[in-house]
């Protein structure tokens, strides 16, 4: 059965999709089979809309191929002037942007929000809802954080559940880009909304369930939200510290300059070897940057050590 989902992209995107000549766009309607074509240039309008039509196997490979011509796009040197010791830093994820019918948001969600966690588990991608409706229309965003596989995955998940419900978008106003609106908080949803109501996550300490798979390493978040001024403080235990420290000191320097705050880590005492305190500094929208890319690094961690933990179960076995 054919479907079509829609996407928000801003002009840079949309070059990056539709590649020289259209040569992109047209590899991945040959690879895929879809239906894909970007929205004309409005005057003066930053945002176009992709329009990839075709089946619940078919679409997610081209969103997957999609990304990762933005994340090859974001990786040429005149697009990446972020370097760390002189090496140029590396971007391997992508956000996207699916428009979504507002009545479609619950399938999305489930109930308490079960069934967007389940997606981002399962995908390891950051998938986030905004609060609004776009300007004019029934749609709302569902940004989509990850590498290309990740956002294949995500994307097919979020398709299963629109195909559950279809029926509920019959009435579906669709968002048409002008020079009315200002729309930037919903290309950057992750940083705009510290907290997420419809997906039950409670500010900063839980940035997209993520705090909620670091369940027993993550405690004591503490953020006082009204005072830019004051830290953001968590404890981490001792082992878990190095991972997000890197060698010589290069993943915790890569977060202070992606995220524009400053980390400190409290040094281990013979009073605490078990535990050590993170201090983070910085504005509200940075500090809730670096906790989630110190969080990503803590997740891997924690992946790491649990296949390690199981090979070593089943070696002891054998």
């Amino acid at each position: 059965k054919s479907i079509s989902i829609r996407s928000l992209v801003t002009s840079k995107e949309a070059g990056a999709i539709i590649g020289k000549g259209g040569k992109n766009v047209k590899e991945v309607r040959e690879a895929t089979g879809v239906k894909a074509a970007v929205s004309p240039v409005v005057e003066g309008v930053n945002e176009r809309i992709l329009t990839v039509t075709g089946t619940l196997d078919t679409i997610p490979k081209a969103f997957a191929l999609f990304a990762k011509y933005l994340i090859e796009n974001s990786n040429l040197p005149s697009n990446n002037p972020k370097h760390h010791n002189g090496k140029p830093h590396v971007v391997t994820r992508t956000p996207i942007h699916l428009l979504v019918s507002h009545l479609l948001l619950g399938s999305i969600i489930g109930k308490n929000g079960e069934n967007i966690r389940e997606i981002q588990e399962i995908s390891k991608a950051y998938v986030i809802a905004s609060k609004d409706m776009l300007p004019q229309s029934t749609e709302r965003v569902i940004e989509v954080i990850g590498t290309a596989e990740a956002i294949h995955v995500a994307v097919y998940r979020i398709i299963v559940s629109i195909l559950r419900d279809i029926e509920k978008s019959t009435n579906n106003i669709l968002f048409k880009p002008s020079k009315k609106y200002n729309i930037n908080e919903f290309l950057n949803i992750s940083t705009h909304y510290s907290s997420q109501k419809n997906a039950n996550s409670s500010p900063l300490s839980d940035k997209n369930g993520l705090a909620a798979k670091l369940d027993g390493i993550v405690s004591n978040v503490n953020n006082t939200k009204a005072d830019a001024q004051q830290p953001l403080t968590f404890k981490v235990p001792a082992n878990f510290v190095g991972c997000t420290i890197g060698r010589k000191g290069s993943k915790i320097a890569e977060i202070r300059k992606i995220s524009g705050t400053k980390i400190s880590i409290s040094p281990i005492t013979n009073e605490n070897k078990e535990e050590r305190t993170f201090t983070i500094i910085g504005t509200e929208e940075n500090k809730e940057k670096a906790l989630s890319l110190i969080y990503e690094l803590l997740l891997e961690e924690k992946e790491k050590l649990a296949k390690k933990e199981a090979k070593e179960a089943k070696e002891a076995k054998e």
